[in-house]
């Protein structure tokens, strides 16, 4: 149950991954509010591994970053689409694999603040190795290593994104309670 109650609503930035809302409401202690939310489209990350737990992860440069990351392959919902069919178009663009075993493993709220946004992470098993096709703004290459150094490097600061690091490391659960 809400303590706050919203007397209105509007869109003030719609881009095509994200919109800007402006909310104002009224506290449990009836003071009026303006908050500012932005709403990222939903994505789905993406966690290959094969039978002997080697797990497939990009490298990829991210220019707000400034630098390129070890991640989750991932990517945005585009509309209409399911779960499902984004993690397997998305597993096949960026990393040129295809799953035939895909099980949603948890669902991560990226914040509850300003910034609103949920990530589906999926299992993906029954791989096929092909070529990865990244879009004309994608600095893709694909990597495999054990999950073990996958956890290692979520531990000493390597991977240090949050979603990748939250698969990785439930995966890493998975395996120790043979659940994979």
């Amino acid at each position: 149950m809400s303590r706050w109650k919203v007397i209105s609503q509007r869109t003030i930035f719609k881009a095509k991954l994200f919109n800007l809302k402006e909310i104002e409401f009224e506290t449990k202690n009836k003071k009026k509010k303006i908050h500012h939310q932005a709403e990222r489209v939903p994505i789905v990350s993406i966690f290959p591994l094969t039978d002997s737990y080697e797990i497939y992860l990009i490298s990829e440069y991210r220019y707000m970053l400034g630098k390129t990351i070890i991640e989750a392959v991932a990517g945005h919902i585009e509309k209409g689409e399911t779960t499902i069919a984004a993690a397997k178009r998305e597993l096949k663009e960026e990393a040129g694999i295809t799953s035939h075993q895909l099980e949603e493993i948890a669902r991560v709220e990226m914040s509850g603040s300003v910034f609103k946004s949920k990530s589906h992470l999926f299992l993906a098993k029954g791989l096929e190795i092909g070529d990865n096709k990244p879009e004309d703004d994608e600095e893709i290459s694909v990597v495999k290593m054990p999950l073990s150094e996958a956890v290692a490097k979520v531990m000493n600061g390597e991977i240090n994104h949050s979603t990748s690091m939250i698969g990785i490391l439930i995966l890493d659960k998975l395996r120790m309670q043979q659940k994979l």
